[in-house]
């Protein structure tokens, strides 16, 4: 290397002593005798020196380009990826021919301190949290032992930011559980706003009880569950989320509804012959000349039959009614809280002014269906009545509550409030107005009073001492990401947005060849989520689709899926719109995204959905930070970042792998200054842009 350079310098003092001396001889005067004779030959030998010169220094140029300024360019590419994607496992690429000389090696010893740095901080901070790891992973035993039921952390704005296994259990069938998600694409929103705000107006009167039970259905209506919520309070004493403690009763009001079924039909059909004997026994009292040894039979007969069988209709009623109450989920209510969130609701929706009256005290009983049951009753006695203002009284004694509507105008028959009562709610499919108030013990009943006032009061139970389940210990967390609390309010612009600040949903399409127009099918779709920089591998979504044809051999060297495993597989018009509903609120990420996009976009309309999530394509990415000198396939771009990929040409296995590289690309990209949304977009688009006109695509 030494040698070549020593080469190049005696040329170029070689060329230029030339030029010098010929420059000297041609300022000489005329008249010399040497300028003659010497003249012609210094021309020729200046201008050949200059021609030598040029060629010389284009040649030079050449060789300074192909050994200093292309390793040069590479070893900065290396540096930049190996500093923006803090690895710490990969080396520097080997540079060939170069006249770098030892900056290499000496770049190499640095890259080897610091690796060698940073995993020293690793070690440091597995030190640091190994004793917190194992503590706990002791306490992760002891909760998986203790606690079944399902769990789910949300912020305030009702995102999910943790559950557990039980969770995935209860929700197996929906695409919407994830972290990020709205709690509400997986229960019915009403019962848990209807309990927060319990929970908040106990916080804001200074209450200490901050948890409540409640039920609730899942979005579908397919199952019931039965909640407990618990506020989580910051150290300011805001609420800044909430826990919620899921379990499945639904076999429970199955078996609840059966024992009512039966109740009923065996009340009434005792009433039937019970009435028969009295009236029998009637009868026969009408009738005095019977005489008097048959009268004594039929009168003791009579009267003990229908003794008994009102005993044993009563003790029969009252077992199935404690057994109702008992299977019933029931919790404590405060009355103030249940009053003021029926006169919020009411006033809100209906435009009634309620009056909340009466001493505050604990009732016993369900309160989201219990409130819903009062506002039936109370819009039927507004609209019949035309009011606008009514009363709700709330009272109690020994171990007995009750609450009164009360208004004025016309009083209310008996038979105007069985009507009321049977009145249906669609808000508890299934249930009347009267089937809730005898789950909790309770049959309305009429009080009219002087001076044009009337009430309907329901007798409830009083609860007892309010138990507050704080010893129970959370369940195991499994599936976490407590940094989303504050990242998800949803506010500002979506392209002011930090990039690590969405949801991604990154994905990947096998099919039945490359030509989406000219008839190619999806026969395989997968994604899987990413969040904060981690990639969610629970949280997936994959599925063999039947492309109704034939699948080509030239494809199924590629990805192995064969007419016998689609067999039987659901099509595409099944598949696609669960995959929009696991991929809703996310940025859709792929590998040369507009391949598989297209393929999505061909099937909207005979799938009844439209894909309007925003879409990052990582080819685009890697092309803007690495520029076009690099591989950009998805394996040349794994092989830099020194990323596995498993089960490669498999639409779960590319996809997987995606993610990953979208993790490595955004640190990348933070690094370069591009940090928010719009700024990715349009740099990428730009990239697109000119990649399109230089005739890649």
């Amino acid at each position: 290397m030494r040698q070549r350079w020593k080469i190049w310098v005696l040329v170029h003092i070689a060329v230029v002593t030339g030029l010098l001396w010929g420059s000297v001889f041609l300022t000489l005067d005329l008249a010399h005798p040497l300028a003659a004779d010497l003249r012609g030959p210094l021309m020729a030998y200046a201008f050949f020196a200059s021609v030598a010169y040029i060629i010389l220094s284009v040649l030079h140029r050449i060789d300074l380009g192909k050994r200093l300024l292309t390793p040069i360019s590479a070893l900065t590419r290396d540096i930049r990826t190996l500093l923006d994607a803090k690895q710490i496992d990969r080396a520097l690429r080997e540079i060939d021919n170069h006249g770098l000389g030892q900056l290499p090696d000496a770049v190499g010893h640095l890259v080897d301190a610091l690796r060698g740095a940073r995993r020293e901080v690793v070690r440091a901070m597995a030190t640091a949290t190994a004793r917190v790891e194992q503590e706990k992973g002791w306490l992760e035993v002891i909760l998986l032992e203790l606690v079944r039921e399902g769990v789910v952390l949300c912020s305030a704005e009702h995102r999910i930011l943790l559950y557990n296994r039980p969770v995935t259990q209860l929700f197996r069938d929906s695409h919407v559980l994830g972290l990020g998600r709205s709690l509400f694409g997986l229960v019915a929103e009403a019962p848990v706003r209807h309990a927060l705000e319990r929970l908040e107006h106990r916080l804001q009167s200074g209450s200490r009880d901050l948890n409540t039970r409640f039920v609730c259905a899942t979005q579908d209506s397919r199952t019931m569950l039965q909640a407990r919520a618990a506020l989580i309070i910051e150290p300011g004493g805001k609420a800044s989320g909430y826990v919620l403690t899921l379990e499945d009763i639904s076999d429970e009001l199955e078996e609840l509804q059966r024992n009512e079924a039966v109740r009923t039909r065996v009340t009434r059909d005792l009433r039937g012959p019970v009435a028969s004997l009295r009236a029998a026994a009637e009868n026969l009292t009408s009738f005095p000349d019977m005489e008097p040894e048959h009268r004594r039979a039929f009168q003791e007969v009579i009267l003990n039959e229908s003794a008994t069988l009102s005993r044993h209709m009563e003790e029969l009623a009252e077992e199935y009614r404690g057994r109702s109450e008992g299977r019933w989920p029931i919790t404590e209510i405060y009355s103030p809280d249940l009053l003021g969130c029926l006169a919020r609701h009411l006033k809100t929706s209906d435009d009634l002014l309620i009056h909340p009256r009466g001493e505050d005290h604990w009732l016993s009983g369900d309160s989201h269906s219990l409130m819903l049951a009062l506002e039936s009753l109370i819009r039927q006695i507004a609209t019949t009545r035309n009011l606008r203002e009514l009363e709700l009284e709330a009272g109690s004694r020994e171990k007995r509550s009750w609450l009164e509507i009360q208004f004025s105008g016309d009083p209310v028959s008996n038979q105007e409030l069985a009507t009321w009562l049977e009145h249906s709610m669609s808000s508890l499919p299934g249930l009347t107005v009267g089937q809730v108030f005898e789950h909790h013990g309770s049959e309305p009943w009429c009080d009219n009073r002087d001076g044009g006032r009337s009430a309907i009061r329901i007798p409830l139970q009083a609860a007892g001492a309010v138990v507050v389940d704080g010893d129970k210990l959370p369940p195991r967390p499994e599936f976490y990401d407590f940094d989303m609390m504050f990242a998800h309010s949803m506010t500002g612009e979506l392209a002011d947005r930090p990039l690590k600040n969405f949801t991604y949903v990154v994905f990947d399409t096998e099919t039945t060849g490359l030509k989406p127009a000219g008839g190619d099918e999806i026969i395989s779709i997968a994604g899987v989520r990413v969040t904060h920089g981690r990639v969610l591998t629970q949280e997936s979504f994959e599925s063999l689709v039947n492309p109704g044809r034939p699948i080509p051999k030239d494809s199924i060297r590629f990805h192995g899926i064969t007419d016998e495993k689609v067999e039987g597989q659901p099509s595409i018009e099944e598949v696609l719109p669960k995959f929009h509903e696991f991929a809703l609120d996310s940025v859709l990420v792929a590998h040369n995204a507009a391949f598989d996009m297209k393929f999505l976009k061909l099937k909207e309309a005979d799938c009844g959905i439209k894909f309007e999530n925003p879409v990052v394509d990582t080819l685009l990415l890697s092309l803007l930070i690495e520029g076009s000198e690099e591989d950009h396939s998805l394996d040349g771009i794994c092989g830099r970042l020194n990323l596995e990929i498993q089960d490669r040409h498999s639409a779960l296995g590319d996809a997987m792998a995606t993610a990953h590289v979208l993790v490595h690309l955004v640190d990348r990209l933070e690094a370069m200054g591009i940090q928010t949304f719009g700024q990715v977009m349009k740099a990428s688009n730009m990239e697109a842009e000119l990649r399109f006109r230089g005739g890649h695509f």
